[in-house]
């Protein structure tokens, strides 16, 4: 929410201010899996351009006509995906990446650079990704995007969450009804899927009505973003 304040001078000199409470719109759009793009503030930000999204030719670049700044939450390549990115880089060399130490290492040896640190409304959370087989993981970011909306990559090791929680459904590492239990104890108001490509469509849709009915009695909206739908909040 934001204020804005109107000055009024009267023919006397005197001064007289008010204010008016209004919203900013953020628009989120899905391209598969964990990958979102975030139009706030006058800003456009890409989050986590992986493998599915490139392969299956979800993000459609001809389409966008800014972007701002790339984030990726964590080095696995259904987050971040070379080809991709390079391909965003060409149609926007301005923009800005940040991402965590261990991405950094893999960015300079392809000669791109990336900031660690959060900046204009972009903060930054350390949250550690799920164990996989034989006690692997990854280095992760959290993002919370504007205090309104939260990414948490691969991790459900995050104790708060904003208006807007991107939640990661599905994954070799974890399980839907530990994902749907955890957004019921953050409380978000909306909840967007992510992590879910490897649900085949008619499966994935189903789990969506049933995370959307039952989240629904706990006061927190489900919106199962299809490839390039946009939520507006």
């Amino acid at each position: 929410m934001n204020i804005l304040l109107y000055l009024t001078v009267s023919d006397s000199g005197l001064c007289f201010c008010s204010s008016v409470w209004y919203y900013l719109i953020m628009k989120i759009s899905k391209y598969l899996h964990s990958c979102l793009l975030v139009e706030d503030e006058g800003r456009a930000i890409l989050i986590d351009p992986g493998n599915y999204t490139f392969k299956e030719r979800a993000l459609d670049l001809d389409k966008i006509s800014k972007l701002d700044y790339l984030l990726v939450t964590h080095e696995h390549q259904d987050h971040m995906y070379m080809p991709l990115i390079k391909q965003i880089l060409e149609k926007f060399p301005k923009i800005k990446i940040i991402s965590n130490n261990s991405v950094k290492k893999i960015l300079e040896g392809e000669g791109l650079k990336l900031q660690t640190e959060g900046e204009n409304n972009i903060a930054i959370e350390n949250a550690p990704h799920e164990i996989l087989f034989g006690g692997r993981g990854a280095e992760n970011f959290l993002f919370n995007i504007s205090g309104k909306l939260t990414h948490p990559g691969d991790s459900l090791q995050f104790s708060e969450s904003h208006y807007v929680l991107a939640l990661p459904v599905q994954a070799p590492w974890g399980s839907f009804v530990a994902s749907v239990e955890k957004a019921i104890a953050l409380k978000p108001k909306i909840v967007i899927p992510i992590h879910d490509w490897h649900w085949k469509d008619t499966a994935r849709r189903r789990m969506y009505e049933t995370a959307k009915q039952y989240l629904a009695g706990k006061g927190i909206e489900f919106h199962g973003l299809e490839t390039g739908e946009m939520l507006e909040i």
